[in-house]
């Protein structure tokens, strides 16, 4: 795996990661399988909070449910960064990510972003980035980010949408990166302060499929109901036929209301 050059903005986006984690580290592949492995490798040999890889391109990433996460080379912000927090927080990584990366789009570009349970950034209904959070058993929370930046076309069943369609420029993963590791400390800070409950109503406020039909694959099983909202622990509630079901992790499709 070979190292890119700097740009002229990485010293910015040290300054950005150093005053969130005191340990920040970042290291830039042009290549790599997996962004989450290099962090996790790093992980467990003793890496400080903070550590960061961003690559330009990845041959096997990967997002929820083992699906691949692959973008042309240089055309998305592919990153991941090791968290050493307390278990408790994990729960609340992908909603307070996904609100760090919304937060520090629309700062930047002005666009306004959704946010569907539990870990994507919608602009519109389609896909601007995905979160990936994996917790591991010798401590850490590695969290990977995906943000769509140049991403010419997409395949047809993927409704995705790239940054510079939105914002009509161009913006580069570094610019982005700036942005949100700021806003990834704030809301870190904020759930290490009152758990989940502290940023519910900010979540609530960005969420997209709330009060409509939603249809959540979990394991086997299938759940169909009505989005209420979450729960204090991150749980998405859904009204069913049968009561309100709790949803601690799944695949969650919104339904528009004539669908079955």
């Amino acid at each position: 795996m070979s190292r890119t050059p700097g740009t002229d903005s990485e010293a910015a986006v040290r300054r950005a990661g150093e005053a969130v984690f005191p340990g920040f580290q970042l290291r830039r592949l042009a290549r790599t399988p997996s962004t989450q492995d290099v962090v996790r490798e790093a992980a467990a040999t003793g890496a400080h909070e903070g550590f960061c890889c961003v690559a330009a391109e990845q041959t096997a990433g990967r997002g929820r449910s083992g699906r691949q996460w692959l973008a042309p080379a240089g055309t998305a912000l592919l990153m991941s960064i090791l968290l050493r927090r307390r278990l408790e927080v994990a729960a609340g990584v992908p909603l307070l990510a996904g609100l760090a990366v919304a937060d520090a789009v629309e700062s930047l570009t002005g666009v306004s972003c959704r946010l569907k349970w539990p870990n994507d950034v919608l602009a519109g209904s389609a896909k601007l980035a995905g979160i990936l959070t994996e917790v591991e058993a010798g401590g850490g929370i590695i969290l990977g980010l995906g943000v769509n930046l140049t991403v010419p076309a997409f395949p047809p069943d993927v409704p995705g949408v790239s940054l510079d369609r939105l914002a009509a420029a161009a913006y580069g993963g570094d610019a982005v990166l700036g942005a949100l590791l700021p806003e990834l400390g704030r809301r870190l800070r904020q759930v290490e302060a009152g758990g989940i409950r502290g940023l519910r109503g900010d979540w609530t406020a960005r969420a997209a499929g709330l009060g409509g039909p939603v249809r959540a694959r979990v394991g086997t099983s299938t759940v169909e109901g009505m989005a209420l909202g979450i729960d204090d622990d991150g749980a998405l509630l859904v009204k069913t036929a049968e009561g309100i079901v709790r949803l601690v992790a799944g695949e969650v499709h919104l339904l528009r209301a004539q669908d079955g």
